[in-house]
């Protein structure tokens, strides 16, 4: 025990022999992580700091604590050694806390909050990286900029002119439609769109199977419809095969209803320890039914929406992914004139979290006439909001392209010209949603 206090001791007299140390550690810093004797010196030296942005003297430690400690001329090689070690001592005292705190949520089943618990502990590090220092050699932060790109085409061209080019790292993109209005697929499609570029793919399903996620990818890469699948399985799996070598990887996981981002975390962990590395692109599918990391009350909706959707947010912040996730749409979208925020299912809190919110329109004279389109409802980071664009939908191969795209008798996309009136007018087909438009 003496041996551990002499240490706690050291440490402690290097954090106030460097004024720059100390603010490194601060955050991390705990009076009750040391030991009864010390506990007290620590919270004045603290209140001091906080109060007169300046460490204590010695001597006044020593006066209003009774604890007697000394400064230190300290090199750099001690600076590192102290902040090395008190990351160090800061992440075991919270991790034993974290295991006595769990023992109380563990008799109420609040496995939740015991995940909570140990991953804040876990989390106790030094915020070594300070941010971007603005005016500090611009050139370097500029020129990196335009070697890779803050923004990520979707490959749906009038999209990403509503994005200022696409979508883009720890942002989450939200899609929202009405009951089988098309969510599953838009992600879907998302999901083939960045593969075709070498991004790898994750999708989370927390309400189908495997197998159905799965078969809809067939057809989508394919365009062999499912409904013969069965007979045409062979080809199908020589045209994955030979795919293969030109796109991303994907993996496709069921998870239950319920699922947190902790426990989405755990799978990530794993997943990177089996396959050497983290997808690009997340994809849940979808947010309504993920659970908070924290018990919430079941008649809280807002409140449980807001924690699954900003814990979502977190692990796009910490592994650097896109997210992609879906909505349901609540009855008063489904005769709205125009949608808007309000119309999102469960709580409108997770409408706050999110970068990009995008409401899928397609009537069934749409699905018949191939179209579908995207009323855009927020967006971060570029001037859309309030706009709607419309692209063509491919029902044989559930392809959403492009207008002047199309799908040829194999399945091969292709590059069209924009559907013509018979008899050789030259003039663009209109449709009944542009004729009520004018």
């Amino acid at each position: 025990m003496q041996n551990k206090t002499t240490k706690q001791q050291l440490l402690l007299e290097y954090l106030i022999s460097s004024v720059d140390t100390f603010a490194l550690c601060k955050s991390i810093v705990k009076p009750e992580y040391f030991d009864p004797e010390l506990r007290k010196s620590v919270e004045f030296i603290h209140e001091y700091y906080d109060k007169y942005s300046a460490i204590p003297t010695p001597d006044q430690i020593s006066a209003e604590t009774d604890v007697a400690i000394k400064r230190h001329q300290i090199t750099h090689d001690q600076i590192s050694y102290c902040s090395d070690e008190i990351e160090q001592f800061c992440r075991r005292k919270a991790m034993q806390q974290a295991v006595i705190q769990s023992s109380k949520y563990i008799e109420k089943d609040d496995y939740g909050t015991v995940e909570t618990l140990v991953r804040d502990a876990l989390a106790v590090s030094l915020n070594r990286d300070l941010g971007v220092d603005y005016f500090n050699k611009p050139i370097d932060r500029l020129e990196r900029l335009t070697l890779q790109p803050l923004r990520t085409p979707t490959k749906w061209k009038a999209f990403d002119d509503m994005l200022n080019g696409g979508i883009a790292r720890k942002e989450i993109l939200l899609f929202s439609a009405n009951s089988g209005g098309g969510i599953s697929i838009t992600v879907a499609n998302l999901a083939v769109n960045m593969l075709e570029q070498g991004f790898n793919v994750l999708y989370l399903s927390l309400e189908l199977s495997e197998d159905l996620i799965a078969q809809r990818f067939d057809t989508m890469f394919t365009g062999i419809p499912s409904v013969v699948s069965q007979q045409k399985y062979k080809d199908i799996a020589a045209s994955l095969n030979e795919l293969a070598p030109h796109m991303g990887k994907m993996n496709i996981k069921h998870m239950s209803t319920g699922t947190t981002s902790n426990k989405i975390r755990s799978y990530l962990k794993e997943f990177e320890l089996k396959f050497g590395y983290l997808p690009d692109l997340l994809i849940v599918d979808y947010l309504d039914i993920m659970g908070a990391n924290e018990k919430v009350s079941a008649d809280n909706v807002w409140e449980k929406d807001k924690r699954a959707a900003e814990q979502l947010r977190d692990i796009a912040f910490d592994y650097n992914m896109y997210i992609a996730t879906a909505s349901q749409q609540n009855r008063s979208a489904i005769d709205a004139q125009e949608l808007n925020q309000s119309h999102i299912a469960g709580g409108l809190s997770k409408v706050n979290t999110v970068d990009i919110y995008a409401s899928i329109i397609m009537t069934p004279t749409m699905k018949a006439a191939g179209e579908i389109g995207f009323s855009f409802l927020k967006t971060r980071n570029s001037d859309g909001v309030g706009k709607t664009i419309y692209m063509r939908w491919e029902n044989k191969t559930l392809r959403i392209l492009n207008k002047t795209e199309g799908v040829d008798d194999d399945g091969v996309l292709v590059d069209r010209e924009p559907i013509r009136q018979g008899g050789g007018s030259g003039k663009p087909k209109r449709s009944l949603l542009d004729i009520m438009n004018t």
